[in-house]
Order: C-alpha cells, then structure tokens, then sequence
C-alpha cells in the first residue's frame, strides 16, 4: 500500500461552523483515510474538485457517513480526487480537527 501524509482538515467555528477549507492531499488517491474527532452530533459529507478552488461537489449522490458523536477512523473511496472539503449536517460549537491521509494498493 502506497499513503501519502497525514494532514489536518478543521473546521473552525468561528468562521465556518460546518464545513473546513479545502484540503490539497498533494495527489490523486483512490481511497482516503479519515479520523473523526469528537463532533457535535452530525452526519458528514465529502465534497471533491479536480482542481484547487474549483467547484466542490458531493462525493457520491446520496454517500454520507453517520459520523454520531465521532471518535472514530473510517475508510472514503475518493476515486481519483485530490482536493476536498468535509461538511457536517450540523453546526459545530467548538473547533474540529479531522485527519486525512490518501492512500491506494
């Protein structure tokens, strides 16, 4: 398995309680490893470009992950994207730092 390197994607409440800036993972990568940290109770969702600050579009027509209360690493099928954003279905009261890495075999 070839991985790139573990980067952090916050969302800072302050300025924007429900969704992080846009993370460059540095290459296009088949599947993403994603640490989830205590959130306020949410759903999330990944949203990909092909290119920095392009447009960010939902991966996936109806793929959310039912993230709860967090504390927990999961696995994300990118399908080759590079740039992402991660939303939450619900405001969050504090700063959240989420953990990304790509990865493929």
């Amino acid at each position: 398995m070839i991985h790139g390197t573990w980067l952090p994607a916050t969302i800072t409440y302050a300025t924007d309680d429900d969704l992080t800036p846009e993370v460059d993972l540095v290459r296009q990568w088949e599947q993403m490893c994603l640490i989830i940290p205590t959130i306020d109770s949410a759903n999330l969702t990944i949203y990909v470009s092909e290119t920095t600050g392009g447009t960010f579009y939902a991966l996936g027509k109806s793929q959310t992950i039912n993230a709860g209360t967090g504390l927990y690493a999961t696995t994300v099928n990118l399908g080759g994207y590079r740039y992402i954003k991660i939303g939450t279905s619900a405001a969050q009261t504090a700063n959240r730092i989420f953990r990304v890495c790509g990865y493929r075999s």
